[in-house]
């Protein structure tokens, strides 16, 4: 029996590092240019942009309308970007744009709630950018008593822009499985896998 189980223990070792392997190798074919940063933390990179996504939160706690994605992006070439150019893509393929501010405001209940259970698992995702000079907020959304929304923002090789992501799911919840977040726009396209558990 003392022989056996080194051996079982070899072949668990190697099945699991091939299964790993393959795991890593598919996410390399399916989202080209993306690396893990942390449990629910991904960057994608490439000559022309950079986006880091964290859902630390609503990794797990994805049972309500709302999913919440930190996001911070830079590119190489000055380029303005509208709300618009962010979408997400379900496992059925299904394309869900940004939530609209005024939906965002009309369940502030809910809202509010998310933004206050996820304070504490907030990810600095500017911190991926440090060879960036400028840094400010896209203010997509906005609480009460929060600076006004803004439709687009304003990027470079010295500038970043950062803030939150929200989605309304179209059913009222959000079913696990692996999900696409896109930004593109004028030729330029990064995509990420968001895995909810």
């Amino acid at each position: 029996m003392g022989r056996i189980m080194p051996h079982r223990l070899t072949l668990l070792t190697v099945v699991l590092s091939l299964t790993l392997a393959g795991t890593a190798w598919a996410q390399n074919e399916l989202f080209p240019n993306t690396k893990d940063q942390g449990r629910a933390v991904v960057e994608y990179e490439d000559d022309a942009i950079q986006l880091v996504a964290a859902y630390n939160y609503s990794q797990l706690n994805h049972d309500s309308r709302w999913l919440l994605i930190e996001a911070a992006v830079s590119t190489e070439e000055r380029m303005t970007v509208p709300r618009e150019a962010f979408r997400l893509i379900t496992p059925g393929g299904v394309e869900i744009t940004l939530a609209a501010q005024r939906r965002f405001s009309s369940d502030i209940q809910r809202t509010r709630l998310l933004v206050q259970n996820a304070s504490t698992t907030r990810h600095g995702v500017t911190l991926y950018f440090n060879q960036r000079t400028q840094s400010e907020n896209f203010q997509f959304f906005r609480l009460p008593n929060e600076p006004t929304v803004r439709r687009q923002f304003v990027i470079d090789d010295r500038r970043v822009a950062f803030g939150d992501l929200f989605f309304e799911s179209p059913t009222g919840l959000w079913d696990a499985g692996t999900y696409t977040l896109v930004l593109e726009h004028e030729g330029v396209r990064a995509a990420m896998p968001i895995e909810l558990e």
